[in-house]
């Protein structure tokens, strides 16, 4: 049976093969059809089948028709199991063919009492993983020039448990052919049979198979929740490295439903609490080479908590923002027209409103302008509010104190301010600039549309404020370049005072006594003893001898009013040093 016959479920009781036929033929030419009946009776069992002379009307179908005179049906491309009937196909052939996807411990086809073929087969993986590989690049392929459909398969047990009429079923399964269908159709009817029972448990058997509930021993503390795992790690592999700590109950690594792929987590339950605890306290170290590693991850272990906190935990997560354009908070502050905040604002408040916000978005079209997290925009302000006033207002909305930093505050005027002259017109808005988040956003809730500040015809626009990146770079770059020319002149001027310093103090000897000029012209032998014994008095006194020294000799002349000035000294008569 190819894509071009369809399988309709969900028919009403009195539904017949000629109504079931003019039904599908408005799609196009339909080659056979027919409903399965009740043995003995005209009754519909709620199913049948229409084949197509082409594919495309068959897929069609399946998009178009959704009704039976009214009654919802379900339609849907009929695509039977692994060699259906076909003989050249066997068991070996089966594995072969599932092998290169993983180890396959078992590839069985089911055959009839008669030997024939029941039209479907199982394939047994050792991995999950490899099962699932092998589903989704074998599902709707050929295998022996014969298309097949590979899906999940329920235990048997499992199903015969919830399924009380099942063998009743088997057993009149190739019975329930109407008379008209030829013995292809025949064949169709109890290979339908035999899939009807997995449909009807469940309409996703992958899901059937993960419902098996696994041991729960979350008050005792043996359950581990694994995070950060490769997609190609295994559970032998996970289990390899957490035998280490102890003996296991199980591992399971979790599959998305859709793709059945891994999703990077697992759980594993130890035998005793002692071993979960021992593996949660190595993966918890965060040094380079701590931790536990599996396939060169590094793995994120916590203990196992039940399904209700999880939920929990999760509804308790706080909302982190990412980015650094603080995008989220352009809106704060934001008040539309119409809403219940807009209540009582003048219009050319909201006109002003509406105004400010159109630029504040054409100017975040702009990657490099960003919101600032700490710099308040006070729009509407009177005219008459100054540096001061805003400052002090500011401080009182942000609850005062000495904890609250405000490191800038300014009110834009007409012209730029000048020392010594009359400050400009109001520009009617300010900037305000504070230490921390927290006080720059309390404060503009508080600011913002309040009538009780100004009055209620001029309520204060306050919003953060948009900064340019591009532009704070540039003012950074200056900052440093003056912080260096800065740095370079000091280091200059303590370079030339040490310099002058080290020259004092090199220099520095007593200063000559005339009595010991005298005795040194005159060359006497006692009066020099006397002069160089005076040497080691004066280097007790902390003043250094290095040789000869020439003192200037300052002279002053007395004026009129009993005041002294220096003597202006006579320019040299000739250039070169002064020959005595």
């Amino acid at each position: 049976m190819s894509a071009l016959t369809i399988f309709v479920r969900s028919l009403p009781a009195d539904a017949s093969n000629d109504r079931l036929e003019e039904i599908f033929s408005e799609i196009g030419p339909v080659k056979h059809c027919f409903v399965v009946k009740e043995k003995g009776a005209e009754k519909c069992r709620g199913f049948g089948y229409v084949t197509y002379s082409m594919e495309e009307d068959a897929q069609r179908a399946v998009r178009e028709v959704k009704d039976y005179d009214g009654q919802k049906i379900n339609v849907s491309v009929l695509i039977v199991n692994v060699c259906l009937m076909f003989p050249q196909c066997s068991n070996e052939d089966l594995k072969q063919t599932f092998a290169k996807f993983g180890t396959v411990l078992e590839a069985n086809i089911p055959l009839k009492p008669d030997g024939k073929m029941r039209g479907f087969a199982f394939v047994q993986f050792k991995n999950v993983l490899e099962a699932g590989k092998a589903l989704n690049a074998i599902n709707l392929k050929e295998i022996k020039g014969r298309q097949v459909a590979v899906d999940w398969a329920v235990a048997k047990d499992k199903f015969v448990a919830t399924q009380p009429g099942a063998k009743k079923e088997e057993k009149v399964a190739a019975e329930k052919a109407a008379p008209e269908s030829d013995s292809e159709e025949e064949e169709k009817v109890e290979e339908e049979e035999e899939k009807k029972k997995p449909e009807a448990h469940s309409k996703n058997k992958y899901d059937a198979a993960n419902r098996k509930p696994l041991p729960s021993d979350i008050n005792q503390g043996k359950t581990i929740f694994i995070r950060n795992l490769s997609f190609d790690t295994e559970e032998e592999g996970l289990e390899e490295v957490l035998l280490q700590y102890g003996e296991l109950k199980y591992i399971k690594i979790c599959l998305h439903p859709d793709t059945e792929h891994s999703k990077g987590i697992a759980f594993a339950q130890f035998k005793s609490k002692e071993a979960a605890e021992k593996c949660i306290a190595d993966a918890e170290d965060e040094s380079e080479s701590g931790g536990i590693r599996v396939d060169g991850r590094k793995l994120n272990i916590v203990a196992a908590v039940s399904r209700e906190d999880a939920v929990k935990l999760k509804d308790k997560k706080v909302k982190t923002h990412t980015g650094t354009r603080n995008l989220y908070l352009a809106r704060e502050g934001l008040i539309r027209s119409g809403t219940k905040a807009a209540e009582g604002v003048p219009a050319a408040d909201m006109a002003k409103r509406t105004r400010f916000e159109d630029l504040k978005l054409t100017k975040l079209r702009d990657i490099n302008v960003f919101v600032s997290k700490t710099r308040l925009c006070v729009h509407n302000l009177p005219k008459f509010v100054d540096v001061k006033q805003l400052r002090k207002l500011c401080l009182k909305a942000a609850g005062g104190g000495n904890v609250v930093r405000i490191t800038e505050c300014r009110v834009m005027y007409d012209k730029k301010p000048e020392r010594g002259q009359v400050l400009g017109r109001s520009l009617g808005y300010g900037f305000v600039q504070f230490q921390e988040h927290e006080h720059a956003l309390k404060t503009l809730r508080y600011l913002n549309n309040n009538p009780d500040i100004y009055g209620n015809t001029k309520r204060p626009i306050a919003e953060f404020s948009l900064e340019d990146g591009k532009k704070l770079k540039m003012k950074e770059m200056r900052q440093q370049q003056v912080k260096v020319c800065l740095s370079s002149v000091c280091v200059f001027v303590m370079i030339k005072m040490k310099s002058n310093n080290f020259l004092s103090m090199v220099t520095r000897i007593p200063p000559p006594q005339p009595q010991a000029q005298t005795l040194f012209h005159a060359q006497t032998q006692p009066q020099a003893q006397t002069l160089f014994q005076t040497q080691p008095q004066d280097q007790k006194q902390g003043r250094q001898y290095a040789g000869f020294q020439t003192t200037p000799v300052l002279e002053h002349v007395e004026l009129e009013d009993g005041k002294k000035r220096r003597k202006v000294l006579a320019l040299p008569s000739h250039r070169g040093p002064k020959i005595r």
